[in-house]
């Protein structure tokens, strides 16, 4: 009777451990993941590398992550929807859209959730070259300027925002064709070369701070950012989660003084199939590996765990049981 009562609570021991350690227990088993990212070389590629290498030193042995080069914040809700895809990086926006089966989105994707946000700082910007005769988005429509806008393809993310933006002024890249203007959807080194030899006049696109191609531009082209105006700015934040932040002084060649614009962060999203224990340690792994991260992506130098559930969307469960445990989260 006494072994038995032995071996019952060396069972019940070894359980306890698995429950207690930050990754999942053995019981999920090995992990094969995919995370949706963006192009090779981006920001988003290069976060997506350092938090699969994370999550493999948190994951049962012979678990992989694969790091998905391409997609990007408007596609990425999507592959995780039709299965492509078991994690992604996303925008707040875009998530919330898909959720809801807002436009561009076709239909509702409630399973979405959220394992952590608040990773990093972008803005959205737009910008003239400086002998375009324009200082504010509201000029744009009051000359119904003919304006040379170059924006990324349909579907991304910064094409997106733009024709939001725009729309807030009451302009619609129809109404600029009508002006005698032209909308050309790029690639992000097209738009900056079309902008430098003046074939592009303006480019709204989103931005990280010392973003090398945002960088290049202002510093080999004369541009200026035009403001985000405060009454549309704040109807942003309000009807799709912006925030009205200002694009800080010398950030880029130019900048001479902060300039209103649209701010948002990098969210680590998923589905409600991953299962909890695997996004628990996952969320886990992420937070408390914050230094490892900021070494590999710049960029999430803002990072802070104790905000990353601070966010406008569902969280999945097994991320705020996390949370919850270290009392970030009520």
């Amino acid at each position: 009777m006494a072994r038995k009562k032995i071996k019952i609570l060396a069972v019940l021991s070894v359980l306890a451990l698995c429950l207690g350690l930050g990754g999942p227990s053995a019981a999920a088993g090995p992990q094969k993941l995919s995370l949706a990212t963006f192009t090779s070389g981006s920001g988003w590629y290069i976060m997506g590398q350092a938090m699969a290498k994370i999550m493999l030193a948190a994951l049962p042995k012979e678990s992989m992550v694969d790091v998905l080069p391409y997609s990007g914040g408007s596609s990425n809700p999507l592959l995780l929807h039709q299965g492509k895809a078991h994690l992604a990086l996303g925008f707040p926006l875009e998530t919330a859209q898909a959720i809801k089966g807002v436009a561009p989105y076709k239909e509702k994707m409630p399973e979405l959730k959220m394992l952590l946000g608040n990773l990093d700082t972008y803005w959205y910007v737009f910008a003239v070259r400086a002998a375009v005769p324009i200082n504010s988005m509201e000029e744009i429509k009051a000359k119904k300027y003919p304006l040379r806008l170059v924006v990324m393809p349909k579907g991304s993310s910064g094409e997106a925002i733009t024709r939001m933006v725009l729309n807030a002024y009451g302009i619609t890249f129809d109404d600029i064709k009508a002006w005698g203007g032209k909308v050309s959807y790029v690639s992000f080194p097209n738009a900056v070369e079309l902008m430098q030899n003046g074939q592009a006049e303006a480019f709204g696109q989103v931005c990280t701070p010392g973003h090398p191609s945002w960088m290049q531009l202002a510093t080999t082209t004369k541009i200026r950012f035009l403001p985000m105006g405060e009454k549309q700015g704040q109807a942003m934040a309000t009807e799709y989660g912006f925030r009205l932040t200002d694009l800080p002084k010398d950030s880029f060649p130019g900048v001479e003084k902060p300039v209103p614009v649209l701010g948002f962060a990098t969210c680590l999203i998923t589905t409600d199939k991953l299962p909890a224990e695997v996004a628990y340690g996952i969320t886990k792994a992420i937070c408390t590996n914050r230094d490892e991260l900021v070494a590999t992506y710049k960029g999430s130098a803002v990072f802070d765990p104790k905000k990353a559930a601070d966010v406008s969307l569902p969280l999945h469960p097994g991320a705020k049981k996390y949370f919850q445990e270290v009392g970030y989260l009520k």
